[in-house]
């Protein structure tokens, strides 16, 4: 069947509209007979096509891709150990800044403890860097005092960490500070060049190394010049010519300058500490300074005594009083056993007392060796200088007038309650203004606590006779 032009346009636009038109157009491209009634069914998909709105397709669109978020690195940004130990802190730990701010800078979050024993130290301690740096101040203040217990941790410029020799801080450091009214412990090395660092040693090793709030060194011009120290000898201003003082546990001897004879009876202490020469500029001349520890079942508890060398005798210018007492109970308080705790004492000369402080420290066991833990500064206390009388020893004498033994055989430790006597007491100064060893005043204790006086100026339990003589 032929078909018209009209027809084959019709057919066209009905293949485009729906399936019947696209069948007719293929039989009229193979020229099959289309039927009339086709040819009417064609029409009618034509009309409704006609009529049907025009579809409008959609631009084909990638799918939406998902959006990237960036996770915070779990990683540290800031400065990394080794941290450089200066004279204002150790690393990103500063002196002077307020212990809030540090613990926001601290990668593994807020760690503080509160190291509380009424008399003995009140301080915030910031555990960071795993532990290896500690960093201490008063309540809610900023920070006073930053620690370093770990060996690689940090390190001053010049080398010197955790675990160098006494001879590898003197040599890159310097020798230690020189100042007639202030006395240490032995083991804690103060290097002049630098008098905020303080250096704990250990077997001639440095077990810690604390940078705190200090003074200037200032090398005070006196009529005696103190004669060398030697290995086991100090050098001392007790009369003008010069002497040294020999310590040991038990005994303590003073020479002369060149060491041959001693000039006095041998002094008997048990638990001697140190024993240090302090410029008093009342007698100008060095006072002998005796540090003592006594240890009981449950308690330990450290004293101060002063001499002056006079006629050949050692005369006691400051009757033994007590400083620090520590207890089983209140070493469990900051986490310690009584037997791993330590002190190291300093002291400084004033007209009319002599000032101490220090640091506490605590061991902790790892699996290679003991080592120091933690370190804090501790509170001040106050001795008062005894200016009316001085009572002469006898040779050989042990004991503690009027508080028995400080040997601490058969003794009784001192109460640290009631108001001082005024000769020769102890007392905590902490928060009096006039500031501790380390430059910087602490505040008072929550107990108000004050320390008695030891020394009744009773005759010695031993006997022998106290003769009172003008200073």
């Amino acid at each position: 069947m032929l078909v018209s032009s009209a027809h084959r346009r019709g057919l066209v636009a009905a293949s485009r509209c729906s399936d019947l038109g696209r069948a007719a157009y293929a039989g009229l491209v193979y020229i099959v007979p289309v039927r009339a009634s086709v040819l009417i069914a064609v029409a009618a998909s034509l009309a409704a096509c006609g009529n049907r709105p025009s579809e409008k397709k959609e631009p084909t669109r990638d799918a939406p891709r998902a959006r990237r978020v960036i996770a915070p690195s779990p990683d540290r940004v800031g400065p990394l150990p080794p941290y450089a130990i200066r004279a204002d802190g150790v690393g990103p730990y500063k002196l002077g800044e307020k212990l809030s701010d540090l613990l926001e800078r601290l990668a593994s979050g807020p760690r503080i403890a509160l190291f509380e024993i009424p008399g003995v130290v009140h301080r915030n301690v910031i555990r960071a860097e795993d532990d290896t740096i500690l960093i201490g101040g008063e309540q809610a203040s900023t920070a006073s005092f930053v620690a370093v217990v770990g060996s690689d941790v940090a390190r001053t410029e010049s080398g010197i960490h955790v675990g160098s020799t006494r001879d590898d801080v003197i040599a890159a450091l310097g020798p230690p500070a020189d100042d007639p009214e202030r006395a240490r412990d032995p083991r804690l090395f103060v290097p002049a060049a630098v008098p905020s660092l303080r250096a704990v040693l250990e077997d001639d090793r440095v077990a810690a190394i604390v940078v705190a709030s200090g003074t200037a060194v200032v090398r005070r011009t006196t009529d005696c010049q103190r004669p060398p120290s030697t290995g086991k000898a100090i050098g001392a201003c007790l009369t003008a010519a010069g002497e040294l003082v020999e310590a040991s546990a038990t005994e303590i001897v003073v020479r002369s300058a060149d060491g041959d004879r001693p000039l006095a009876p041998p002094l008997r202490l048990p638990g001697v500490v140190f024993a240090a020469p302090l410029h008093s500029a009342v007698d100008v001349r060095d006072e002998l300074v005796v540090i003592t520890r006594s240890d009981e079942a449950a308690s330990r508890t450290w004293w101060l005594a002063a001499y002056r060398l006079d006629g050949g005798r050692l005369m006691r210018t400051i009757d033994a009083a007590p400083l620090y007492q520590l207890s089983t109970a209140n070493a469990r308080w900051i986490g310690a056993d009584l037997r791993d705790i330590e002190l190291y004492l300093e002291l400084t000369s004033r007209p009319d007392s002599i000032e101490v402080g220090g640091l506490l420290t605590t061991l902790g066991a790892t699996r290679t060796a003991t080592k120091i833990r933690d370190v804090v500064v501790i509170a001040p206390a106050s001795v008062q200088r005894k200016r009316t009388k001085a009572v002469q020893l006898e040779a050989g004498d042990a004991s503690v007038s009027g508080a028995g033994s400080i040997s601490g055989s058969g003794s009784v430790p001192p109460t640290f309650s009631g108001a001082p006597s005024g000769s020769g007491s102890a007392s905590s100064v902490a928060g009096s203004g006039s500031g501790s060893v380390f430059g910087s005043p602490s505040s008072p204790s929550r107990t108000g606590h004050v320390m008695s006086d030891a020394a009744s100026g009773t005759p010695d339990a031993a006997g022998a006779e106290s003769q009172a003589t003008e200073p």
